[in-house]
């Protein structure tokens, strides 16, 4: 140990960083290095790094006002410690680009010895390294604290940095920093072009959907290839590039969760770990188009169930012929009340099983009859759990006449406050739909539904069927098809058809799709008609004779 670092208390880390530092040739008074790299080069690397800097940025903005001090810098590297951005005070960037705290400049810790950001990548963590701590003399008029921002699918995406003068206190940055990590990661997790199946977890339900949420993603065969920070620490995965299953992190087959998954409700499920605890979960299937691979069925069924252009198309007219007189009436009813309420005032109630259509239903009325207007989504559960009930309807009656109120579960609210909501929308100046999954005479019956305050408001009832029930089944399961292969023709067989009949089918239409788009994806590229053996056996164990 020299003078200069024995002038100063270390930590062990930094004490093992500074060793670190004399291994690889660097000597405390050095001059700045003479070889910063080159505009293509930098260019290169902020292309291979663009959605880390996309996802980042935005959060680094606000992670500036929260800091609310004039000289720092908030800096982003690549997985490499080189800098990609740097964002702050004019005046201090500048005196920070002196010591190259600059993009482009390279500050690992075989280049500029212990700093923040290239200890942080050494040690995997958070490393804070003020004035006299840093190795390189010409370092020391900064104090700094760095994080790793962990990739989606192991190891490191890059380094956040914060970077200011000495003297100054950076007493919250570890904190800040910590958070700042975390939403840019759950962002990188969501925005993922591959995998299959997400599952969203906390033991918190209200939190679940906010960057504070655990995220794993799962490929075809229950295989993890992506997870967050918080998932990582939730599931105990230590490895910096976790090979585990579905069944190595919860109490739950890799079946049964595509069965949540199939369902894509918004209600969350019980989910419990192999500890016995038990978390608020979401499962879902990854939208189509999003990279995922397809695993290739096994016993040659592609090449058995292949078919020439000709006959697909003959197959596809079919299809469209036996789908042209089709919509159930009761749908058709539907529409028709939508258009007349919309040359009307008063509440819409639609009431429906999970899935029916009834949010669509709605989205269909904004799109076709009130552009203008955003459709926003109220939870009535979340409202009648409020203390202050009273006061969040008002301030949902004072909101923008630019807005369409679209409350799911209207039952759980009081009923003196359902009668508030259907009597503000008797003048026409706000737009309210209420939806409900229970049958209204049930509702009445329970009294859980203020049907007379709905219908003095000239409010309309629409009833949705559910699936089992409808006359156009056949037909949707082709269109949802289409759907999902737009790009290649795919004959249904009228067995697979009737073995898809006899499921009850208690998620709806979002089951039915969400289903359709897991056995599309477990089949082969080239096949070209769905077969009742291409039916996953989930699914066969819950249809009744």
């Amino acid at each position: 140990m020299n003078k200069a670092s024995s002038s100063v208390a270390l930590t062990p880390d930094l004490r093992a960083s500074w060793q670190r530092s004399r291994a690889h040739g660097l000597q405390t008074g050095q001059a700045l290095p003479l070889n910063p790299i080159n505009r293509a080069d930098l260019s290169d690397r902020l292309a291979s790094n663009a959605r880390l800097l996309t996802f980042s940025q935005p959060v680094i903005d606000n992670l500036l006002r929260q800091i609310d001090n004039r000289d720092a810098t908030v800096l982003l590297t690549d997985s490499q410690g080189l800098i990609l951005s740097a964002s702050g005070d004019p005046h201090f960037l500048d005196r920070a680009a002196r010591v190259a705290l600059r993009p482009g400049a390279a500050w690992s810790e075989a280049d500029m010895g212990t700093n923040a950001i290239g200890t942080a990548l050494a040690i995997g963590d958070i490393a804070a390294v003020r004035g006299q701590e840093h190795f390189l003399e010409r370092n020391r008029f900064l104090s700094c604290v760095a994080i790793p921002i962990l990739a989606p699918t192991g190891g490191i995406a890059g380094i956040l940095d914060i970077s200011t003068d000495a003297s100054a206190n950076l007493q919250h940055a570890n904190a800040l920093l910590r958070t700042t990590a975390e939403i840019i990661e759950h962002r990188l997790v969501e925005s993922m072009d591959d995998g299959f199946v997400s599952v969203r977890f906390h033991q918190r339900h209200e939190l679940l959907g906010s960057p504070l949420e655990s995220i794993v993603v799962f490929d075809e065969g229950g295989r993890v290839i992506a997870c967050n920070r918080n998932a990582r620490t939730m599931l105990g995965l230590h490895d910096e590039y976790p090979d585990v299953s579905c069944e190595d992190c919860f109490a739950i087959t890799w079946r049964n969760l595509l069965d949540w998954a199939a369902l894509d409700q918004n209600t969350p499920f019980p989910l419990r770990t192999l500890q016995g605890q038990t978390w608020a979960a979401r499962a879902s299937l990854r939208q189509r188009g999003l990279g995922f691979g397809r695993r290739r069925n096994s016993e040659g069924r592609e090449a058995r169930r292949s078919v020439s252009p000709d006959t697909l198309q003959l197959t596809r007219a079919h299809d469209e012929r036996q789908d042209a007189p089709v919509e159930d009436r009761r749908i058709t009813l539907a529409k028709t009340l939508v258009r007349q309420w919309a040359a009307s005032a008063g509440p819409l109630l639609i009431a429906g099983e999970t899935g029916t259509g009834k949010h669509a239903l709605a989205s269909t009325y904004q799109r076709e009859f009130a552009a203008n207007q955003t459709l926003v989504q109220i939870d009535c559960r979340a409202l009648a759990a409020q203390p202050s009930i009273g006061t969040e309807v008002t301030q949902l009656l004072q909101r923008s006449a630019r807005e369409i109120l679209y409350l799911c579960d209207i039952d759980a609210l009081p009923l003196p406050h359902q009668a508030r909501l259907f009597d503000a929308a008797t003048a026409g100046t706000i737009r309210i739909i209420v939806a409900t999954r229970r049958s209204l005479d049930a509702l009445v019956e329970d009294n859980r539904l203020d049907r007379r305050a709905l219908l003095r408001s000239g409010g309309l009832e629409i009833q949705l069927p559910p699936l089992r029930e409808r006359t156009d089944f056949d037909a949707l399961v082709r269109d949802f098809v289409r759907q999902e292969i737009p790009d290649r023709p795919m004959y249904v067989c009228p067995d697979a058809l009737t073995l898809l009949r006899k499921h009850h089918w208690p998620g709806n239409l979002s089951e039915l799709h969400n289903r359709l788009r897991l056995i599309l994806a477990l089949m082969g590229d080239e096949a070209g008609q769905l077969c009742p053996d291409d039916i996953p056996e989930e699914l066969l164990e819950q249809v009744s004779d």
